[in-house]
């Protein structure tokens, strides 16, 4: 904002700080990163929506960060155990509901 410049962040400078670089802000620098023993935390999402189809491999990074959705997302794992899996949350039956309850009971 300061800059008044768009695109002042790469795609794997806020893919750092989503990742390694804010797992160690919040004190835990042996996660957010993909190496053995460390927390298994990661989201895959789907290259063949109309926001993600047709990427070269160089710009996955690029894909996942400026055009996947949250409808893109396929599945994610937190410390080894999916959340969501095949796109659907593994823990909360119906997401819109629960959101639709929570929003409500703001409103009580």
């Amino acid at each position: 904002l300061r800059t008044h410049i768009r695109g002042h962040w790469t795609a794997a400078a806020l893919l750092r700080a989503a990742s390694a670089d804010g797992h160690a802000a919040l004190g835990r620098p042996d996660a957010g990163v993909l190496e053995p023993g460390a927390p298994a935390d990661l989201t895959t999402i789907a290259l063949d929506s109309v926001r993600t189809a047709g990427p070269v491999p160089r710009l996955a990074a690029e894909t996942a960060v400026f055009a996947a959705s949250a409808a893109d997302v396929r599945h994610t794992v937190v410390a080894g155990r999916h959340i969501v899996r095949d796109g659907r949350h593994a823990l909360i039956e119906d997401v819109p509901g629960a959101l639709a309850a929570a929003v409500a009971a703001l409103h009580h």
